[in-house]
């Protein structure tokens, strides 16, 4: 058993100004050691070019995975000389909390090139209710979310699928059992500004990945994807199950979403992130832009899909239900157009029932002046007066 600190923090720093550190270990005195860093990291002052103390700009919480720990560190104007000391001070943090064995390196971005091999994809988007300051919701940790993607993912996983979950960039495996608490404990540690993506199976087949995250305390957003083998790129399979499937557990869950969409998209670029982009009809041929209005998920739609959940602000913006909704409990509503296999890349009837879904919800499609006009406006309430915003702190206890 050793500690093996393999840090190149010297080529990271001409790559980039900030880095991921990872510590594998099983060891218990490792939190205790990556703990005893951050508040040593925090610690850390230097003298600026105008004689002004500089530190780290963010020296994260340590986030706990099964078998692993991550440490974010943007160094911002922290000198060289400083920055290179690090592999010494962690080693010497985990000598003295005892630890003696444990492989430490700058964590690499690994499965997500994998994960965008694969081809046509059938894909859900979850919006839940917007928390302060920009909506009522009350912040929950972990975002209730959380639950919905583990009760799709164990019912679509196959029963010899492994789990694994993604970290920024770095992939670690789970049981089931502990899927939920380990993605929890991760999603807690950064409210703000991290995603986890659960996968089933190892890639070699079809794809089945769930990602939860996001700023999901005050805008909570989740993913759902499910794509085939990826022996041929292009061909959809049998996606219309996955997406009725995908559709029978958004409607189950429509009382936690403020917004939610089934749609079927050309490949499986961005699954470890939940946010919505922007996709061409397979033909090439040019279509209307539409932006992204994650802040205005209450009352906005990122475009047409086969099928949505729509939200009272939605309905209010649609004068009431659009031809062809149903009515759901709490002043929702469920929008489907066409079959699902018309939505599929390729199809003969994508670009109509495309046409067909925006003339319908005509009145949640804004450009992208309007969403930014609209997003201006929702943040500028938001905001608090000027000296009002809480001090910076550290808040890892």
């Amino acid at each position: 058993m050793a500690v093996v600190v393999v840090l190149d923090i010297d080529e990271t720093l001409r790559e980039q100004h900030s880095l991921t550190i990872e510590v594998r270990s099983d060891d218990a005195g490792v939190p205790v050691a990556v703990a005893a860093l951050r508040q040593a990291l925090l610690r850390l002052e230097a003298t600026g070019a105008g004689g002004e103390p500089v530190g780290p700009a963010v020296v994260s919480s340590p986030i706990a995975l099964p078998g692993a720990l991550l440490l974010v560190i943007d160094f911002g104007p922290l000198p060289a000389e400083h920055v290179l000391a690090i592999p010494e001070m962690l080693a010497r943090q985990l000598r003295d909390a005892g630890v003696r064995d444990a492989l430490v390196s700058v964590a690499r971005r690994g499965p997500s090139h994998d994960i965008e091999e694969f081809g046509v994809s059938a894909r859900a988007y979850l919006r839940g209710p917007l928390g302060a300051p920009f909506g009522d919701a009350p912040c929950q940790l972990p975002p209730p979310l959380l639950n919905v993607a583990l009760d799709w993912l164990h019912a679509e996983r196959g029963p010899a699928d492994e789990l694994s979950a993604v970290v920024l960039g770095v992939r670690v495996p789970l049981t089931a059992e502990a899927a939920g608490s380990a993605t929890a404990a991760v999603l807690s540690t950064l409210p703000t500004a991290i995603t986890v993506t659960l996968l089933a199976g190892d890639l070699t087949n079809r794809l089945v990945a769930a990602t939860v995250g996001g700023y999901h305390d005050v805008l909570p957003a989740a993913a759902f994807t499910v794509a085939p083998p990826r022996a041929d790129p292009t061909d959809a399979g049998d996606l219309a199950g996955p997406m009725h499937r995908l559709r029978d557990k958004l409607h189950a869950h429509s009382g936690l979403l403020a917004w939610a969409g089934v749609d079927a998209e050309p490949d499986s670029r961005r699954v470890t992130t939940p946010q919505w982009s922007q996709w061409l009809p397979s033909d090439g041929k040019p279509v209307t832009r539409r932006p992204g209005v994650e802040m205005l998920a209450d009352a906005l739609i990122p475009d047409a899909m086969w099928y949505q959940i729509l939200s009272a602000g939605h309905l209010d913006r649609l004068g009431g239900l659009p031809p062809g909704a149903t009515p759901l409990p709490g002043r929702r509503a469920e929008l489907t157009v066409g079959d699902a296999e018309q939505w599929l890349p390729g199809h003969p009837d994508a670009l109509a029932v495309l046409a067909r879904g925006r003339e319908l919800l005509a009145g949640c499609l804004v450009d992208e002046a309007q969403a930014w006009q609209m997003t201006a406006a929702r943040i500028r309430r938001a905001t608090p007066p000027a000296g009002h915003w809480p001090h910076r702190h550290d808040t890892s206890g």
